[in-house]
């Protein structure tokens, strides 16, 4: 049987294109250009249907029915469109708020994780507990010192490959030593002090507490978790990054 409302009860990884209308979504706009001479294409990423392409016609007119403060990213949208093809056309949006506009260092970071989550998510895969990871780290960014940003981007890196299926590994061979150096092989760490990869046991028990304020956690775990990302989603280069580097190593 067709459905022509969603219900927002178990999911498969895929959205179904039997469903003919998506209202009311939780959403983000993760990029957006223009379409035409009157429309955007918004790249968007939902909570219960994953990222998908939205067509918002008309919304470049002069007397549009949207404002084009909906179409900003890092705010809570409230979404509905159609969903037959794999450009969706929009039927409505609202913006939610609750987060706080991102300005300077925050809204460079918020951009950063909007490159990964472009790279690493496949269309219409649904990844509800990083849609939730996505939304916390943004109002961290939002509420949080230019000193802290680089642990909330890193929290998030790690969730990102957690939600994705790579994770990271943490295990060690036999009783962690905070001060030793540990090397990756395989999928655990053992005490190696000239492997490719090293870490100290502090910073392989911060991360298991998602815990990078410790200046020697915090740059390994960037270290790690860029190898990690590298490997998994990408190694091309995003373009927020030099910008991080240039905001105290953030990136």
């Amino acid at each position: 049987m067709t459905q022509s409302t969603p219900t927002h009860g178990s999911r498969p990884n895929r959205l179904k294109r039997a469903v003919a209308k998506v209202l009311h979504e939780p959403a983000y706009i993760l990029h957006s250009h223009p379409y035409r001479d009157t429309s955007l294409l918004l790249d968007v990423f939902t909570r219960h249907y994953g990222r998908v392409s939205v067509l918002a016609k008309g919304a470049k007119r002069p007397y549009t029915q949207w404002r084009a403060s909906v179409f900003q990213t890092f705010q809570t949208l409230s979404m509905s469109f159609t969903s037959k093809s794999d450009v969706k056309t929009l039927l409505d949006a609202e913006w939610v708020g609750g987060i706080p506009m991102l300005q300077g260092a925050a809204l460079i970071s918020g951009y950063y994780m909007n490159e990964w989550l472009r790279r690493g998510l496949a269309r219409d895969d649904v990844h509800e507990g990083l849609f939730d990871a996505y939304q916390h780290s943004l109002a961290d960014l939002s509420l949080s010192p230019v000193a802290e940003h680089a642990a909330v981007l890193r929290g998030f890196e790690m969730q990102l490959l957690e939600q994705l299926g790579f994770g990271v590994p943490l295990s060690v061979v036999g009783d962690i030593e905070p001060n030793a150096l540990y090397g990756l092989s395989q999928h655990e760490w053992i005490l190696q002090a000239n492997a490719a990869i090293t870490v100290h046991g502090q910073t392989l028990l911060d991360m298991r507490n998602a815990d990078f304020h410790a200046p020697q956690t915090a740059q390994e775990a960037k270290i790690l978790l860029r190898h990690f990302l590298h490997q998994y989603v990408g190694d091309k280069p995003l373009h927020t990054r030099n910008l991080l580097l240039d905001l105290q190593g953030l990136g």
